[in-house]
């Protein structure tokens, strides 16, 4: 015979706690993918390269350093809405909904703008480097190849973000 008896129910998952729970997953995920974008970003550099005094670095180049900037505010953004919502929902606050449906817009096109920018610039360089001899192509491929997972893991983050700004749409017909 068992001498425990449990009196309290164990916690319904309803649709609006599933979707804030899914919702700080993807910020999180999210967060980890603007993260190693930036790492494999900064660690990008390509140093005694086949000319005389030939070191190139990401932030030489415009596209790369758009890309920077988009993955920094993104990753700020991302952060603050990832505190914002664990806060939220702790406390059983909605929060503004609309701010947060505008926000989510705004930073998942700045992300598809970053990683586009990435991507263009990666190709660009390597067509140029190609241009110039198969030897100068092939001996900056570890480059290339370090921009264009740098550019997917921002497609990544830029893919939770897309996820994320449909589902805080899905919280405003509820307000």
């Amino acid at each position: 015979m068992d001498l425990h008896t449990y009196s309290e129910k164990p916690a319904a998952f309803t649709a609006s706690r599933v979707l804030k729970i899914s919702a700080i997953s993807l910020r999180i995920l999210t967060n980890i993918f603007l993260l190693l974008s930036l790492i494999i970003l900064i660690t990008k550099v390509n140093a005694n390269g086949p000319f005389k005094d030939d070191t190139v670095h990401f932030y030489e180049l415009v596209g790369y350093r758009y890309m920077t900037a988009t993955i920094i505010l993104g990753g700020a953004y991302s952060i603050w809405q990832t505190m914002t919502a664990v806060i939220r929902h702790k406390k059983g606050y909605e929060g503004n909904l609309v701010l947060d449906y505008y926000g989510d817009k705004v930073m998942s096109i700045a992300l598809a703008t970053g990683s586009v920018a990435g991507f263009v610039m990666t190709g660009e360089l390597q067509r140029e480097a190609y241009k110039v001899s198969k030897d100068t192509g092939d001996y900056y491929h570890k480059f290339f190849k370090m921009g264009y997972a740098a550019d997917g893991f921002l497609l990544l983050g830029f893919i939770c973000a897309l996820i994320l700004s449909e589902l805080s749409s899905y919280a405003l017909p509820r307000r």
